[in-house]
């Protein structure tokens, strides 16, 4: 299934943003959620499809206070915006592969 690429590295991604962020081995939780795609149930795809958006949200959140951080020091903060709301877009753009009819076939 070449389509579930983008989620694990949807998670993958949301890993790296929360060990940077100093989680420490609660960042790897994420990749939890990936193996969950080798489950061939239709509740995974309900499952996967709120975690994902759920990440997205965890994206829009951090690059809130990222922006604000950087607007009261007074430093540049259009590209960190621009890199958060790209995360977040390609984070709900993945929840989207399960609708995929290869996908829905393989979830039935």
């Amino acid at each position: 299934m070449p389509f579930l690429i983008l989620p694990v590295l949807a998670y993958v991604l949301l890993c790296a943003h929360l060990m940077f962020h100093g989680f420490g081995l609660a960042a790897f939780a994420p990749l939890a959620a990936a193996l969950l795609l080798a489950v061939p149930r239709r509740p995974v795809v309900w499952l996967q499809t709120a975690l994902l958006m759920l990440a997205a949200a965890e994206w829009l959140r951090a690059g809130w206070l990222l922006v604000e951080r950087r607007l009261a020091w007074g430093e540049p903060w259009h590209l960190a915006a621009a890199i958060m709301a790209g995360c977040a877009l390609f984070t709900v753009l993945c929840a989207l592969v399960f609708r995929a009819e290869r996908l829905r076939r393989f979830y039935r």
